[in-house]
């Protein structure tokens, strides 16, 4: 594994790693207010913006998930640099880190636009769940590509499974019906109404991120 190839892959792990610490430092801190424990399949992402509730803390959680997302960026623009012959047409690997970048925007943008600006929130949900979508579908026409010409054959067919199981299942997340209903609460007693276990919208955004980092896995497979 030469300079470059270590690089990419030092920037994706540690990138990955801020993620990881962020989410669980934040979600710690959330567990604290007295709200209950934070669920991924119930609550949203800007609600663990501790910004919002005027914590000390709050620039470093958002400062360090801006942080992950420019290194996990970088890392695909190195990654792109260091294969840009192998990979093919440069347009379309143009357009794939635009829409990397765009979904990391929106990604972002989430932790920070209420439901109190229902609209906006949901504008970025949908540009977020389907630049994920978009980013994959390029991505498997690239590994497709590397195929039909006989690069590296193993390792594209690995990949290639990778994106097709993470599209089905972006899919399944953007076409389930029961995002209709999502705003339902439920009833507790006579004058108590809880949000539901299944917050479908708030499932739509994690299963995204989700998602979005599994468009990294097959970048990570091919340094080896």
């Amino acid at each position: 594994m030469g300079v470059l190839e270590s690089l990419i892959l030092v920037l994706f792990i540690v990138g990955a790693l801020v993620f990881v610490f962020s989410f669980l430092a934040m979600t710690l801190s959330f567990n604290k207010t007295g709200s209950g424990k934070y669920s991924f399949i119930s609550y949203f992402p800007f609600e663990l913006n501790q910004f919002k509730r005027n914590s000390a803390k709050s620039w470093i959680y958002e400062i360090l998930i801006i942080f992950g997302s420019l290194l996990l960026g970088f890392s695909l623009i190195f990654y792109i640099l260091y294969n840009h012959f192998e990979l093919g047409n440069i347009y379309q690997l143009y357009l794939l880190v635009s829409v990397i970048f765009i979904a990391l925007l929106s990604f972002n943008l989430l932790f920070f636009i209420k439901l109190s600006a229902y609209r906006l929130h949901l504008v970025f949900a949908i540009i977020f769940s389907f630049s994920t979508l978009l980013s994959l579908v390029l991505e498997l026409l690239l590994l497709c590509r590397n195929d039909v010409l006989g690069l590296t054959m193993s390792t594209p067919i690995i990949n290639i499974i990778i994106i097709v199981i993470a599209i089905v299942f972006m899919i399944i997340l953007i076409c389930n019906p029961s995002y209709k209903t999502w705003a339902k609460l439920v009833k507790v007693d006579a004058q108590t109404y809880n949000r539901p276990r299944f917050n479908y919208l708030a499932i739509l955004e994690w299963g995204s991120f989700i998602t979005f980092l599994i468009t990294f896995i097959p970048i990570i497979v091919s340094l080896f």
